[in-house]
């Protein structure tokens, strides 16, 4: 039976922005942006579209985000966090509607489960080592490290370069050779620096080295992927098909890190992907929001071939906890491929209808450090 979107409502926990789209036959979906710096923004976005949605197909959503995205040719990344959000929600109202997973929906399995690649959540060398052997220990075969620890940012080069080295290879040393270890570089080098670290780092046989330097130049990022002497993952903060295609001309990039909650929901997603395997790319998701984006993320993992670790955060914990009413489970290092209908996850509403913004500030420590005369370090 046909059906109407009816009301479009919006939640913010933290820095989390949430969408609840009903129908009117009774349906809901959910969605989360993962613009995290703004998530007002993300609100206000979605309320000032919302005119346009009210009344529409819910199933249409290519049709929809097309005409969101091209009413005016422009886009930044509030708006197509909201674009994103309203896209999942939109998915899992389908996926619900007809009684299937999104997965179902996108081509079916093709595989059995989906192996995580935890982020180490540490700021100390014993402490990332402490990590990393628990997590190892847990089944984890895959561990993201933010080895820049200390006050890395006010050493001198080549001080800083060799403590970094050393705590990964402390981190091998420790867990040996049979878990893959990934370095999430976080765009605070140079690119002679991070040249340089790659090349102290190739005995270490990483997994990948993440974001070595600043997002903002898409040819700066692929030439110097072309020179670093390890796999290659970039292009988190990326938000359109057009822009993953610039970076996946480069055969330097290993690996594309497409954000569900910021680069188009499912609906763009799958030809993300589409694009990077078609150069033999894989896809390592951008992960460290709330439950919903996780949710979605295993839904396209279970259905795309070139998919290859998803990102995690521990979801064991509060908020993970409070703003949906069951979170994604994880077993031995592998997060289960639910089978019911849409994505997955449902919004604890009795939590969510009290829950209140707060601004993003240093959490993560994502904060840009100062260097040793005072300067903004991060490059």
């Amino acid at each position: 039976m046909p059906q109407k979107i009816e009301s479009i409502r919006t939640y913010v926990e933290g820095h989390w922005l949430f969408v609840l789209i009903s129908t009117d036959a009774g349906q809901t979906g959910i969605g989360e942006s993962s613009y995290f710096i703004n998530p007002l923004a993300v609100r206000h976005i979605i309320e000032d579209m919302s005119g346009s949605l009210i009344g529409q197909d819910p199933f249409r959503a290519e049709h929809l985000f097309q005409k969101a995205l091209k009413h005016h040719c422009v886009r930044d990344m509030a708006q197509m966090g909201a674009l994103s959000a309203i896209d999942q929600a939109l998915w899992d109202i389908k996926g619900k509607s007809l009684g299937v997973p999104v997965w179902e929906l996108l081509g079916g399995r093709v595989r059995d489960k989906v192996r995580a690649i935890l982020l180490i959540e540490a700021s100390t060398e014993a402490e990332i080592i402490e990590k990393s052997l628990a997590a190892v220990a847990e089944g984890f075969t895959a561990l993201k490290l933010k080895p820049f620890v200390g006050d890395w940012a006010k050493q001198s080069r080549p001080q800083m370069l060799r403590k970094t080295v050393a705590v990964v290879a402390a981190v091998r040393d420790a867990v040996g050779w049979d878990v893959d270890l990934a370095v999430e570089v976080h765009r605070n080098l140079q690119p002679d620096d991070a040249i340089e670290i790659s090349r102290l780092l190739r005995d270490q046989c990483l997994y990948f080295l993440e974001d070595p330097i600043l997002p903002f130049s898409v040819d700066s990022n692929r030439r110097l992927a072309e020179e670093i002497q390890a796999p290659v993952a970039v292009a988190e903060r990326n938000l359109t098909i057009w822009e993953f295609r610039e970076y996946s001309d480069s055969h330097g990039v290993a690996i594309l890190r497409p954000d569900i909650g910021v680069a188009g929901g499912f609906s763009q997603m799958k030809k993300i992907a589409a694009i990077a395997e078609s150069r033999h790319q894989r896809i390592v998701p951008h992960n460290f929001t709330s439950p919903v984006v996780t949710a979605c993320h295993i839904q396209m993992a279970a259905c795309t071939l070139n998919w290859d670790v998803q990102g995690y955060v521990r979801e064991t914990r509060k908020p993970w906890l409070d703003v949906v009413k069951q979170i994604n489970q994880i077993e031995k290092g592998f997060l289960k491929i639910p089978e019911t209908p849409g994505i997955g996850v449902s919004l604890n509403l009795e939590f969510l209808e009290t829950a209140s913004y707060r601004p993003f500030g240093n959490a993560f420590a994502h904060a840009a450090p100062t260097a040793m005369d005072g300067a903004i370090k991060h490059q």
